[in-house]
């Protein structure tokens, strides 16, 4: 026995049955059997020490029967020590909550909480909530919050997360090492949390980059008045908001206190809606690299240098490769969901279909701006990226990968950079933006015109390089030459400043790509940039190429997705596009049969030539949705503002465009014509890919763009030369590998291409 006078917790309600104690409580029930657990029972009151309850049981218990049932009390749980001097109800809170009423009791006359009331809250409700659970608390200013000793614990109140006084208070705490806590007793959702502890979770300045990164509209207003925070006070209060945050927040105080921290509120926000009742978490994630509470060199001082590590991919069904199963990645990615301290918005089904095929999930992610550009803000604010996959689990887990994959790649001015004019640095080592864009000559004489055309957002044309201006470049890894490589910054990150100043390029995510490792996110990253050099020589050649024979991959997910095509009437055929760097690269193609066919493409690269149909299967899934339902008359109602893609819908069908059925004549492919990669190791993969770009002169360059609070590889794969499938047509692969390939006899003049561009 270990207690010395030992107490019934007092939340549990007591009755005897048939030499049976039944301890009732809130979800904790228990029997304790036995006439000694019976007898002891009036005894546990905290007042008599275990000499005194065995001397009064004297000879109607013996005594090896009642240490036995002391035991069994102690052990279960049902004791606590001693009885505080607290009413009988706050006793019972306390032991409910697991937490010692004593300890309570020392921390409350140990400690004051000093309540800051910042901006336009009102501390008297949180400080009578506090005071009335027989804390001791009293509001107090700025100041004084700022200078609090070590008998204090700062709860600051706020109408913004994002109040620079907050700033101050945080940079006070950091240097002393003690804890602090944040709320928002205002607005239609008040906030508690989180409890900030130097050294143990992230600071305010992490909480403000995140909330900051997720006010997009608020950015743009901030920029247009020459502020740099996005300030948003909630205007919306009721005395009921403030109210039950303060008594949720005393709730809690007393076991912050009595236990220096609270598993609900470490690093941990809690929202309230007060039209729902529904409450949320919100995860803070501790940034290493954060300025004020890590190590920004984390970042700044990162080296280029990528170095490949033995990788297995034990996860290669469903369509997928990786080292592990997508369940087990959701799991460790899933709390930075939020849409106030997360780096992925939201989470959620593009399409609740039913049918078993269509598996489709959207994230919300934002980017920089780096002009006045009310276009972009629209987008950005819809912004979001796309997960698919044959199972949901596989959708959700894709959607969440690309959604950090895009946050990583947006410039926040940390990251590592060599500040100069192409023209004084050696061609050698920096990569000039022509051979990254590959736009021709008419494509620049003619941009004026041509970037006037709303449908051509994916396809603007940019101003031709200056190699005189300085400009910031990013430090990446060629993996050919295992040397540094310089990348103009503004083609390597979203959002980069020089962009405003000078029109280069329009930043995109082609070879950005994310993985569980290093290694994973390459071999992804390389396998796109293959995708769409492919496309590119297939859609603007109008090549006609062969068919890739379904039946051979002898799946039952495939087989069930023919099936239901056909049910909805709708064709599927699979293009075999597969290049000269002999990377099997599939186009996934479906019509509707009537009038107007609604002509989707989905596409998909992979060493392993399984994964490469698949991924183009599960892409041409993911944009049905956008052509699936009809009106009345059977018109498609389309699900989609985008004038190319709507036209192309509207206008494309196979007879007038026969590039886009199997090639007469051409012997279909099979999958036993496709040689699998040998092994499971990603990072010998990774080598043969490099290897089969070198044989066909092209560069593998990698720019890592992993942030040490993501939990997640992410990585911009770059290979100059090779073509992006939106319309850049210089001279180089797009004229001369169809004729190396004898898909044409001689290339075909720039006039002679497709005049219609890759519409997504």
């Amino acid at each position: 026995m270990h207690m010395e006078r030992p107490r019934l917790k007092a939340h549990f309600l007591s009755d005897v049955v048939d030499d049976k104690v039944f301890l009732i409580g809130d979800g904790q029930d228990y029997i304790v059997p036995g006439a000694a657990a019976v007898r002891l029972l009036p005894l546990l009151d905290g007042r008599r020490t275990v000499a005194e309850i065995l001397g009064e049981l004297g000879a109607s218990v013996p005594l090896g029967q009642a240490l036995t049932a002391l035991r069994r009390y102690e052990a279960a749980g049902h004791l606590a020590e001693g009885r505080p001097d607290l009413p009988e109800e706050a006793l019972a809170h306390w032991d409910a909550q697991g937490v010692d009423p004593a300890a309570v009791l020392a921390a409350a006359a140990a400690t004051e909480l000093l309540v800051v009331a910042l901006g336009a809250t009102d501390p008297a409700p949180v400080v009578d909530a506090l005071a009335a659970t027989g804390l001791r608390a009293r509001a107090a200013g700025e100041d004084e919050a700022i200078a609090a000793g070590g008998d204090a614990l700062v709860v600051a109140l706020t109408d913004d997360y994002l109040d620079p006084a907050l700033g101050r208070i945080n940079t006070a705490r950091l240097a002393d090492g003690r804890p602090w806590l944040l709320a928002r007793p205002t607005g239609t959702s008040p906030w508690l949390g989180p409890l900030l502890r130097p050294g143990s979770t992230g600071c305010w300045t992490c909480i403000a980059q995140r909330i900051s990164g997720n006010r997009q509209v608020q950015r743009y207003l901030a920029g247009k008045r020459g502020e740099s925070a996005p300030l948003h006070p909630v205007r919306s209060a009721i005395p009921a908001g403030p109210a039950l945050l303060g008594q949720l927040l005393a709730a809690e105080a007393g076991r912050i206190l009595a236990t220096g921290g609270s598993a609900a509120l470490d690093g941990r926000m809690v929202s309230l809606d007060l039209g729902t009742l529904q409450t949320t978490e919100h995860v803070l994630v501790r940034q290493p690299q954060c300025p004020s509470c890590g190590d920004p060199g984390l970042i700044a001082e990162r080296s280029p240098k990528v170095v490949l590590s033995p990788s297995p991919a034990r996860h290669t069904t469903d369509g997928g490769y990786r080292i592990q199963a997508p369940e087990f990645t959701y799991d460790r990615l899933k709390h930075h969901i939020s849409p106030q301290l997360g780096a992925i918005t939201r989470l959620g089904a593009h399409e609740d279909t039913g049918n078993g095929i269509t598996y489709s999930f959207t994230a919300g992610h934002n980017f920089a701006m780096v002009n006045d550009n009310m276009d972009l803000l629209r987008r950005n604010m819809r912004g979001q990226s796309g997960g698919k996959g044959r199972s949901e689990i596989q959708a959700k887990v894709s959607a969440v990968c690309e959604a950090i994959e895009r946050y990583s790649a947006v410039w926040r001015g940390e990251e590592p950079v060599v500040r100069a004019a192409y023209r004084d640095l050696d061609p050698a080592v920096a990569v000039h933006m022509d051979d990254l864009l590959l736009f021709s000559e008419a494509q620049f004489a003619g941009r004026a015109e041509w970037n006037a055309v709303p449908t051509h957002r994916l396809h603007l044309v940019p101003d031709p390089f200056p190699v005189d201006a300085e400009l910031d470049w990013s430090r990446a890894w060629s993996l050919t030459h295992d040397s540094e490589r310089l990348i103009p910054s503004g083609y390597a990150w979203y959002g980069h400043p020089d962009l405003a100043e000078h029109f280069y390029c329009v930043g995109d995510s082609n070879g950005c790509a994310s993985g569980n490792t290093l290694e994973e996110a390459i071999l992804q990253g390389f396998c796109e940039v293959v995708e769409r050099d492919a496309v590119a020589l297939w859609w603007y050649n109008r090549l006609p190429r062969p068919e890739f024979d379904l039946d051979s991959l002898n799946d039952p997910y495939v087989a069930t997705m023919r099936a239901f095509y056909d049910s909805v009437d709708r064709d599927l055929w699979v293009l075999d596009l597969t290049s000269d760097l002999g990377v099997p690269t599939f186009a996934a193609i479906s019509r509707r049969r009537h009038e107007v066919e609604d002509v989707m493409v989905g596409f998909g690269a992979h060493p392993d030539a399984r994964i490469a149909a698949i991924r183009a299967l599960t892409e041409v899934n993911q944009f049905l949705p956008f052509v699936d339902r009809r009106d009345e008359n059977g018109a498609t109602l389309y699900r989609t503002d985008d004038l190319e893609t709507l036209e192309w819908c509207r206008t494309a069908t196979v007879a007038a465009e026969p590039w886009l059925l199997p090639g007469e004549g051409l012997r279909p492919t099979a999958l036993g014509d496709f040689t699998p990669p040998a092994g499971d190791d990603l990072a010998d993969h990774v080598r043969d890919c490099v290897e089969r770009a070198r044989a066909c002169g092209i560069e593998v360059i990698v720019l890592d763009q992993s942030r040490p609070d993501l939990d997640l590889s992410v990585v911009k794969v770059i290979a100059p030369g090779m073509r992006h499938f939106w319309r850049r047509l210089a001279p180089g692969r797009l004229y001369d590998v169809p004729v190396r390939q004898g898909a044409l006899a001689a290339p075909h003049a720039e006039e002679q291409l497709n005049p219609k561009n890759v519409f997504f």
